[in-house]
C-alpha cells in the first residue's frame, strides 16, 4: 500500500496499529473483573450478564477473518477509520448504558468495530513493511496483545475499583480520538488500492448462528433441562448450521477458512489445543475475580492484582515454550502444559485462602506455566508448513479459536455458577428453617424469620449475593427488652389487681418489675445465644455452600485434562 514514507512515520503507524491492538485484545476481557458491580449495579442474574462478554466474542470470532475483505474493498485506511468510530460509539453505548439491554447493544458494536479494527490494522502494519520487516512488525504486534493479558486484569481492577465500571468502557474514548487523529495524520485515505473481491455474507452469517445458538444451548442448558427441547434445538440447530458452513467453505471460490488446511495433522491438534487452552483460561478469569470479590469479600483492585501472575507467568512461558520448538518433541512440549494445567485446576478446586494468598499465588504461576506451554507451541506448529495465502488463513483460524475457547468457557461456567448459587442458596434456606424451628420463640416469630430467609435466599433469584454478610443476626436488643419486661409487668400487676381487688402499693410494684426484669434478663440471654449460634451456623452454611459453588465448578474440567492427553498424539511424532 504504502512503503515509500519516512521511517519517523513508518514508526508512528507501528505504534498506532500496536495500541489498536492492545485496545481490541483488552476489550475482550476487561469486563470479567467488574461483572460482580455490574451485576449488583443491573440487579440481573449470572446467566444474563454473561452474554454481554459473550456477545462479545461471538460476534469477533465471527467477523475478524470476513470484515479483512471489506479493507480490499473500500480501502483498509478507510475501513480502520470507520471501524474507530464504531468502535468509539459501542464504548460510549456501553459506558453510558443504564440497563442489561443497552449493555449488550453497546458491547455488540463494540465488537464489530473491534473485530474491524484489529483485522484492518494487522494488514496496514504488514503492508508498510518490507518482506525483512515484517517477522519484526508481526513480533511487535504479538508482544503488545500478550502485554494484555498479563496487565488487562490489573487495568481493569484499578479503572473500575477508583472511577467505577462505566469507566471501563469509557476510558476507550480519549484513547480512541488518539488514535483517529494519528491515522489521519499518517495514513492517506486517497488513491487507496482495492480489489474486486467478494464477501461471503452467508458463510459469515453461518458461523456467527452456529456460535449463538451453540452459547445459548450453553449458557440456558442449566436454566432449561441439558435435555430439554429447548436445549436440545439450540445444539442440534447448531450442528446443522456449522455443517452448513463446512459445506459452504468447500464448495465457494473464497472461503472464508480453506478446508484443505484441515489435512494438516498439526494444523488440527494445535486448533484443538488452542481451543482446550483457552476454554481452561475462561474458567479461571470468569469464575475466580467474581469468587474473590464475592465470597472472601476483597475489593477488584485486589482480586485484578491476586489474578495477575498467571497472566505474567502465561506471558514468559509461552515464548519460553517455543523456543524449545525442534529440541523437544512437540508432544511432550504440548502435554507438560496440559499436565501443569491440570494440576492448577486440581489445586484450583482445592483452593483454600483462609489465612493467606499463598495457595492461589502458585496455582497462578502453575495454570499460567501450563497454558503457556500449550498456546505457545500449538500457535507456531500448526502454522509451520504452511506458506502464502494458506499461512494467513491458518493464522486466523487460530486467533479465531482462542476466541471461541473463551467464549465457550464463558458462556458454560458462568451458566453453571449460577445455577450452582441458586442451588446453594436453596440448601442454605432449608438448613435455616431446620434451625429456626429449635429457636425457643413464638411460632408467629419463626414463620416472621423465615419469611425475611426467604426473601434473601430464594426469592431473589439474580444470585446477586456477598457471602454470609447478607444473613444478618436480628437478637433482641435493650429497646425490645424494655418492652417485654414491660408487657410482662403490666400483665401480672393488672392480674394481681384484679385478684386481690386492691391497688398494689408502689413497693410492690417495685419488687414485681424487679422479678419480671430478672426472668426476661434470663429468657432475653437465653434467646440471644440461641439466635446468634443460629445466625453464625446459617452464615457458616452458606459461605459453605457458595465457596463449593464456585471451586466444585474446576472439577468439571477433569475429564477435559484427560481427554487433551489423548489428542496430542495427532501431532506429528518429529519435532519442528
Amino acid at each position: 500500500m504504502i512503503r515509500n514514507i519516512s521511517s519517523s512515520k513508518r514508526t508512528a503507524i507501528i505504534i498506532t496499529m500496536s495500541i489498536i491492538g492492545f485496545l481490541v485484545i483488552l476489550d475482550t476481557s476487561i469486563m470479567n473483573i467488574t461483572l460482580p458491580k455490574i451485576q449488583t449495579a443491573f440487579d440481573v442474574s449470572l446467566t444474563n450478564l454473561s452474554w454481554s462478554i459473550n456477545i462479545y466474542t461471538i460476534l469477533f470470532a465471527s467477523l475478524l477473518i470476513p470484515v479483512g475483505r471489506l479493507g480490499d474493498i473500500f480501502g483498509r485506511v478507510k475501513l480502520l477509520n470507520i471501524a474507530l468510530i464504531v468502535f468509539l460509539a459501542g464504548s460510549i453505548i456501553s459506558g453510558t448504558s443504564a440497563n442489561l439491554n443497552i449493555l449488550l447493544v453497546g458491547r455488540a458494536v463494540q465488537s464489530i468495530g473491534a473485530a474491524t479494527m484489529l483485522s484492518a490494522a494487522m494488514l496496514i502494519s504488514l503492508n508498510i513493511a518490507s518482506q525483512e520487516e515484517r517477522a519484526k512488525v508481526l513480533a511487535i504486534l504479538g508482544v503488545t496483545q500478550a502485554l494484555e493479558s498479563a496487565m488487562g486484569p490489573a487495568i481493569g481492577g484499578i479503572i473500575s475499583q477508583f472511577f467505577g465500571w462505566h469507566w471501563v468502557f469509557l476510558i476507550n474514548v480519549p484513547i480512541v480520538i488518539i488514535l483517529l487523529l494519528s491515522t489521519l495524520s499518517t495514513l492517506s485515505m486517497k488513491n487507496e488500492l482495492t480489489k474486486n473481491v467478494k464477501l461471503d455474507t452467508v458463510g459469515t452469517s453461518l458461523i456467527v448462528g452456529t456460535l449463538l445458538l451453540m452459547t445459548s444451548a450453553l449458557v440456558d442448558g442449566r436454566d432449561w433441562g441439558w435435555i430439554s427441547f429447548k436445549t436440545l434445538i439450540c445444539g442440534i440447530s447448531s450442528v446443522v448450521l456449522l455443517l452448513l458452513f463446512i459445506l459452504r467453505e468447500i464448495k465457494t471460490k473464497d472461503p472464508i477458512i480453506p478446508m484443505k488446511l484441515f489435512k494438516n495433522r498439526d494444523f488440527v491438534a494445535s486448533i484443538t489445543s488452542i481451543l482446550i487452552a483457552f476454554i481452561i483460561l475462561a474458567s479461571f478469569i470468569g469464575i475466580l475475580p467474581t469468587y474473590l470479590i464475592k465470597i472472601t469479600d476483597i475489593s477488584q483492585l485486589k482480586a485484578a492484582l491476586l489474578i495477575t501472575p498467571m497472566s505474567i507467568a502465561m506471558l514468559i512461558f509461552n515464548p519460553l515454550s517455543i523456543a524449545l520448538i525442534g529440541k523437544i518433541s512437540n508432544r511432550i512440549l504440548i502435554s507438560i502444559g496440559i499436565l501443569a494445567s491440570g494440576i492448577g485446576i486440581y489445586l484450583l478446586s482445592n483452593l483454600n485462602v483462609t489465612n493467606n494468598w499463598n495457595q492461589l499465588f502458585i496455582i497462578d504461576v502453575i495454570i499460567g506455566f501450563g497454558i503457556g506451554f500449550i498456546s505457545g507451541p500449538a500457535l507456531t506448529v500448526g502454522i509451520s508448513e504452511l506458506q502464502g495465502t494458506e499461512l494467513t488463513a491458518g493464522q486466523n483460524v487460530l486467533n479465531v479459536m482462542r476466541t471461541v475457547g473463551i467464549t465457550i468457557g464463558m458462556a458454560l461456567f458462568l451458566s453453571m455458577l449460577s445455577g450452582n448459587i441458586t442451588d446453594a442458596k436453596r440448601q442454605t434456606y432449608d438448613y435455616a428453617v431446620e434451625q429456626v424451628d429449635k429457636i425457643d420463640v413464638a411460632n408467629s416469630s419463626k414463620t416472621t424469620i423465615k419469611n425475611k430467609l426467604h426473601s434473601k435466599l430464594i426469592s431473589n433469584n439474580n444470585n446477586n449475593i456477598n457471602s454470609s454478610n447478607k444473613v444478618k443476626s436480628s437478637t433482641i436488643d435493650s429497646t425490645k427488652r424494655n418492652k417485654l419486661i414491660n408487657a410482662e409487668y403490666t400483665k401480672i400487676v393488672a392480674q394481681k389487681q384484679e385478684t386481690l381487688g386492691v391497688v398494689l402499693p408502689e413497693a410492690a410494684k417495685n419488687t414485681i418489675h424487679q422479678q419480671v426484669a430478672i426472668a426476661v434478663d434470663k429468657k432475653v440471654d437465653k434467646l440471644n445465644n440461641q439466635i446468634t449460634y443460629t445466625t453464625r451456623n446459617i452464615k457458616n452454611h452458606l459461605n459453605d455452600q457458595l465457596n463449593d459453588s464456585f471451586l466444585n465448578l474446576y472439577t468439571l474440567e477433569y475429564p477435559l485434562i484427560f481427554a487433551s492427553l489423548v489428542l496430542v498424539f495427532i501431532f506429528k511424532k518429529k519435532s519442528v
